[in-house]
């Protein structure tokens, strides 16, 4: 870092579906925030979890491009499924009502990562106080990528 604190930005699963499987109004600003944290302006960052459910339904070719740019890439820092994260989530689903599983480990994850913007489609998600949910359609993802410029 150079003095200045980087953001750092949740990814949910569905917005690694939509810039590999997705059309390009929303897949090409996608793009763009990629590049950003290729360069390090912005960190985003991603549960293996995220792994777990892209590759479950994806056809071989695009099992390769999601490991590539998930994993490979190394653009995104990619948080482990552990044991405390677990127990943590098992709380959280407790406390804040959150009934799927999947997407309490996505929330916990952001939160022990220091993340306070999550880019997620589902506007499901119970978020804590302080922590705000960024839907991924055109306008705000192009926002997001001014914000971050």
């Amino acid at each position: 870092m150079n003095g200045m604190t980087e953001r750092l930005i949740y990814l949910d699963v569905n917005v690694f579906i939509y810039a590999v499987e997705g059309g390009g109004e929303i897949a090409d600003p996608l793009r763009s925030l990629f590049d950003l944290f290729r360069t390090r302006r912005a960190i985003g960052v991603t549960s293996e979890l995220t792994l777990a459910e892209v590759l479950a339904g994806a056809i071989d070719v695009r099992r390769r491009t999601y490991l590539n740019l998930i994993v490979w890439s190394r653009i995104f820092d990619l948080q482990p499924v552990t044991r405390d994260v677990l127990v943590e989530t098992a709380e959280y689903r407790k406390h804040s009502g959150m009934p799927r599983l999947p997407d309490a480990i996505h929330v916990v994850t952001a939160i022990r990562a220091g993340c306070r913007s999550i880019l997620s489609a589902d506007a499901r998600l119970r978020l804590p106080n302080g922590f705000s949910l960024i839907l991924p359609n055109r306008d705000n993802l192009l926002r997001l990528v001014g914000e971050i410029t």
